[in-house]
């Protein structure tokens, strides 16, 4: 950090709009001079500032509830007319996952130098809730530490497997070498159009197979892997629930997607082998 420069949390609280640089096509190259640094360290404020806005706008909403301050002059608004009069016409579950994420957001962002993306809070807030933000929030910026102290990227699903470790036990310190594991994906050999694999979800080719040496971590990474892949549906039903009624703006696209969904199943199907004495619950789906 250079002389004078903000440090992360500070930047989001002296945030002016007015600041940020005007965006204008400059030809330089070489190591960045006083004016530019400056710059930049505006940049990062605004960006700071509208990550930390983000759990505000929870809490703002929160209050408005719990308080019935949504009901408006004459007692009778709802809250679904409450939001679409004051906020852009979200809608209540909408209004009710930033609710549900605030605390920890703001956890995180008190325990770090910057906030967490909305996608990281997603992953780790049903942790939060049966472990608490704080205990949460410090494993999560022991994660960004690590990353940055190894070069590796803090993404989505490595913070997704990292909530699939913790929600194994009474908070277990999680091998964190181990969640950055690089993403394989199955030979796309389907014609355009056809069906095709679906991603797997961060588990190389063999995981799951008895082998002589590793069995239980291998098993345990198949149950990681999957564990992610049915959080990532849950996010995406959760983000389809709150458009219910609303048609996709390209349909063939849509289409495609759901044909990519289908072939998850059949794809894990014949990766994964669940012993059927093992089976307590099933449900069929007609493609």
């Amino acid at each position: 950090m250079t002389s004078g420069a903000l440090d992360r949390k500070d930047r989001a609280r002296a945030f002016v709009p007015d600041l940020i640089p005007e965006p204008q096509d400059v030809d330089r190259t070489g190591p960045l001079d006083a004016r530019e640094l400056r710059d930049l360290d505006r940049i990062h404020a605004a960006r700071d500032h509208h990550q930390a806005a983000r759990w505000m706008r929870g809490k703002a909403l929160e209050a408005a509830f719990r308080r019935c301050l949504f009901r408006g002059d004459d007692g009778s608004r709802t809250r679904q007319q409450y939001l679409d009069d004051e906020w852009d016409g979200i809608s209540e579950s909408a209004a009710y996952l930033e609710i549900r994420e605030w605390r920890l957001a703001a956890a995180i962002s008190q325990a770090g130098e910057r906030p967490a993306p909305d996608s990281h809070v997603r992953a780790l807030v049903e942790i939060a809730e049966k472990h608490g933000c704080d205990e949460t929030a410090l494993r999560y910026e022991e994660l960004r530490n690590y990353a940055r102290e190894h070069q590796h990227r803090v993404t989505a699903k490595v913070v997704t497997t990292l909530a699939t470790y913790l929600s194994t036990g009474e908070m277990p310190t999680p091998q964190l070498d181990t969640l950055f594991v690089p993403r394989q994906l199955p030979s796309q050999t389907a014609a355009d159009g056809a069906e095709e694999p679906f991603q797997n979800f961060g588990m190389a080719e063999g995981e799951g197979e008895d082998s002589s040496s590793g069995m239980e971590a291998e098993r345990l990474r198949v149950n990681s892997a999957l564990d992610a892949a049915v959080r990532q549906l849950d996010s995406l039903i959760d983000r389809l629930s709150a458009l219910d009624g609303v048609a996709p703006h390209d349909v063939p696209a849509a289409e495609k997607a759901v044909r990519r969904i289908k072939a998850a199943g059949r794809w894990l199907g014949s990766k994964v082998t669940v012993p059927e004495d093992s089976v307590i619950d099933a449900e069929v789906v007609d493609d």
